[in-house]
């Protein structure tokens, strides 16, 4: 039986299919994307070209492999679902629909999905968010994921199927291509890592709860390691920096570090109406802590610099920017 991975060869599904691999796991990739990220390796997945909006491509991945679990990280991301918010609709709608539709038919009837803290906006009464903060998104990637998260709950009830996803935050890592609201603080520090100067378009002051990729991409196999019957709030909020970090804060965490660093700034128009109407200083992630388990390696600012720029350094042939 194997592990299939939508979205694998991306960012963070990379970063999972190489943990599940060391773990010993066959693995099955989907994805439109080709790489080349394990050329080399001694153990490998199987990869599967193919779109997750296709129904009978979705379908010839489980007429084709034995799967016990999906992991569902494919998806359009906030930028350019506001671009492209038709295209988005298509992905992160029709595609997780399909999903779920799949592991239902077909089995294993079990999926672990990406959200995304996106799924939060108006009217956010307190400074912290938890798991049953009111989600009124102001973007179309948020709106999608929320429906996302309702259908997989509809899905639990209806049929059983094992439904479960983590909200991702503002998510921080080398490699990452795709622009996105908060993706200045990743490419801040990797510019600073390979030496080269940087103009972020976030706003200085205005900052969100961080998770570190590793982080990230172990809190997926955390999640669908549990036992079912522990499960109970189904979409959980995770963070690994769960005060609001700031590009400030980020700068100043890269200049400890590498002291002749230079940024700037020059503010996105776009990111500064998602700060507008995003009101909320701290993430609250105690049902995850208590339900799998989940705990944080990267928990602090400085270590999350500091491995992110140990990798960047480490392989900078895979971090052209």
């Amino acid at each position: 039986m194997a592990k299939l991975v939508t979205g694998g060869t991306g960012f963070i599904g990379a970063c999972l299919v190489d943990q599940l691999l060391e773990r010993g796991d066959e693995v099955v990739v989907l994805d439109r994307a080709q790489t080349n990220h394990w050329d080399g390796a001694s153990r490998k997945p199987k990869i599967v070209i193919g779109d997750i909006t296709n129904w009978p491509e979705v379908m010839n991945v489980f007429h084709d492999n034995s799967i016990d679990c999906v992991y569902h990280l494919a998806a359009m991301l906030s930028l350019p679902s506001e671009a492209n918010p038709w295209a988005a609709f298509q992905v992160n709608v029709v595609g997780t629909m399909n999903m779920l539709e799949a592991v239902r038919l077909f089995g294993p009837n079990k999926i672990i999905m990406a959200s995304t803290t996106g799924t939060y906006g108006l009217d956010i009464d307190a400074p912290e968010i938890t798991d049953t903060t009111l989600q009124r998104p102001t973007t179309m990637y948020g709106s999608t994921k929320v429906f996302a998260e309702l259908q997989g709950r509809f899905y639990r009830k209806k049929f059983g199927t094992d439904f479960r996803s983590v909200r991702i935050p503002s998510l921080v890592g080398p490699g990452i291509k795709t622009r996105a609201i908060g993706q200045y603080n990743s490419w801040m520090i990797e510019a600073a890592a390979l030496g080269r100067p940087y103009v972020c378009y976030g706003l200085p002051d205005r900052g969100l709860p961080l998770i570190y990729y590793k982080d990230t991409a172990a809190a997926f196999a955390a999640l669908s390691d549990a036992d079912m019957d522990r499960i109970k709030t189904i979409n959980y909020n995770i963070a690994g920096v769960n005060v609001s970090a700031t590009p400030r804060d980020i700068e100043a965490a890269v200049k400890r570090l590498i002291p002749d660093a230079v940024i700037s700034y020059d503010p996105d128009p776009v990111v500064v109406q998602y700060f507008a109407t995003l009101r909320f200083d701290a993430l609250n992630d105690d049902p995850a802590r208590a339900e799998w388990d989940w705990q944080p390696k990267f928990g602090t600012v400085d270590a999350i610099v500091e491995d992110f720029a140990k990798e960047v350094r480490a392989h900078p042939e895979r971090y052209p920017l």
